[in-house]
């Protein structure tokens, strides 16, 4: 059997020392969690971006741009911070980033949802 995430001592099968229903209830504490940080920051983005926008003071083209830059060469960077360790071991993390950049490259991920234009 695969522990997740994976340990040393084979007695212990998700690795961490609890027994699975304690390790489904962490893990989905970590989920809600993010989720809850990522929409937090989402409004804050939101916010920033309708304000700016609507004053004029940013050129959504220049901000398109700039996002597939950072997407081409930071993307792997932050998504290893944002997964940690455990989850690094059982993700694929190539694959999910390069999903992320060609999203990021495209149109729709590279300008957003439309708050700045």
């Amino acid at each position: 059997m695969e522990r997740f995430p994976p340990g040393d001592d084979p007695a212990d099968l998700n690795g961490h020392g609890h027994d699975e229903e304690e390790w489904a209830e962490a893990l989905t504490r970590s989920l809600a969690h993010l989720a809850a940080q990522l929409t937090v920051n989402q409004i804050r983005l939101r916010a920033l971006a309708t304000e700016l926008g609507e004053k004029g003071l940013i050129d959504p083209v220049a901000v398109a741009a700039r996002v597939r830059g950072i997407a081409r060469t930071e993307t792997g960077v932050y998504l290893r911070e944002n997964l940690g360790e455990s989850l690094v071991d059982v993700i694929d993390v190539e694959m999910l980033e390069q999903d992320l950049v060609d999203y990021l490259q495209s149109d729709e991920g590279s300008e957003g949802d439309g708050v700045m234009g």
